[in-house]
């Protein structure tokens, strides 16, 4: 791919070096339409982030959807994946929903990657990695929080079977709202064990080996203990790629159980106060789409997040500027532009030159004389 970035904008420099990232890592380009059948959306409501859908009927009054998400998408139209095989994809895509900084329809411009079909350890370390050093080409300062739903999923068993005072429990290790929990925990006499386990984690800061070893000692069951084991596993995973330092292990990071049964991630740059990046895990997604036991994971940058970090004020390439007046001749113009075209000399023609130019080549027309001056 052609690394010559001089007369892009930062967002645009930015998705071609994603681009190269992953293709160079044998992910090909998924390309989807604008809109689909509202039905199926519908059908996969569960699944969206955020309850609004823009619709509209076509010209044969069937009621359509503008895309809303495209990890749906891919994997209805993913192949059939053969017994070990897997499908690795990358999208620059626009979806159509409601923005998570106001309240309203936004057009939010989406780069990310998925991997569809046998997801060993090292596949799901290289996603993360991947995840990584797609925030690096967003901001040198980065980091990655990963955590596990086994692990969440293991301690809400813990504490009861009601889903209701489940989510209200993850909501609290969300927001990790340790004073409310505890409350929480007297006022429906939840188990005291796993009350602790939640508070200490949340309240943790500690580094990434220190956080894997506390976790191990707190897990209570079979489930978080299987995802501590394969939590540990891929960190081990990281740490050989060196890239340890840009990843905060931190299990009281949640995401939707209905949605992520295992590894989950948020990605966040300085200056963005948001997370600009989020993924993990999805195989039920797979399981209730017809897929079978397929696996699949995936994430994506949210380039809505970067509008202020990627902005930049409009720039004028031009190398050079032909300055006419009324008198000017038509064909000395067009003969001009012609030559400079040839050169590869990037021009603009104007009727006046603009303020504050400095460093450039002006050709000045009246009549059929070219005077010719650097400024």
């Amino acid at each position: 791919m052609n690394n010559n970035y001089d007369f892009l904008y930062n967002d645009e420099i930015v998705v071609l070096k994603l681009r190269s990232l992953y293709e160079s890592c044998g992910f090909k380009k998924f390309r989807m339409g604008k809109f689909e059948s509202y039905d199926f959306y519908a059908k996969n409501r569960d699944f969206l982030l955020g309850n609004r859908i823009i619709t509209f009927s076509d010209l044969n009054g069937k009621l359509m959807a503008l895309k809303p998400d495209v990890t749906l998408s891919i994997v209805k139209n993913a192949d059939e994946i053969k017994s070990g095989g897997r499908e690795k994809l990358y999208y620059t895509e626009n979806v159509y929903r409601e923005s998570k900084d106001i309240r309203e329809f936004k057009e939010i411009f989406q780069v990310g990657l998925e991997v569809i079909g046998e997801i060993d350890t090292f596949e799901t370390a290289e996603i993360i990695s991947l995840a990584v050093k797609s925030l690096l080409l967003l901001d040198e300062n980065a980091i990655l929080d990963i955590s596990h739903m086994g692990y969440i999923e293991g301690l809400l068993d813990c504490f009861t079977n009601d889903e209701d005072l489940r989510g209200e429990i993850l909501d609290l290790i969300s927001k990790k709202n340790s004073h409310d929990l505890l409350r929480l925990g007297e006022k429906h006499s939840l188990p005291k064990k796993a009350v602790s386990v939640a508070v200490e984690m949340m309240s943790a800061k500690m580094s990434n080996d220190d956080a894997i070893n506390a976790v191990e000692e707190m897990a209570l069951n079979a489930k978080m203990q299987d995802a501590v084991t394969e939590l540990k596993s891929i960190y081990s995973i990281l740490t050989k790629m060196h890239l340890e330092k840009y990843i905060r292990v931190d299990l009281s990071v949640t995401g939707d159980p209905g949605y992520y049964n295992g590894i989950l991630m948020h990605g966040y740059v300085h200056g963005v106060s948001r997370d600009v990046l989020s993924g993990g895990r999805y195989d039920m997604l797979m399981s209730k789409m017809g897929k079978g036991n397929a696996h699949a994971m995936g994430f994506a940058i949210y380039f809505d997040a970067l509008d202020r970090k990627l902005h930049v004020k409009e720039k004028n390439n031009a190398e050079c500027y032909i300055i006419y007046d009324n008198n000017s001749d038509i064909d000395v113009i067009t003969e001009l532009t012609e030559k400079l075209r040839e050169k590869g000399v990037a021009y603009s023609v104007l009727n006046c030159l603009p303020d504050n130019i400095s460093g450039v080549r002006v050709y000045t027309v009246s009549g059929k004389e070219i005077k010719e001056s650097e400024i």
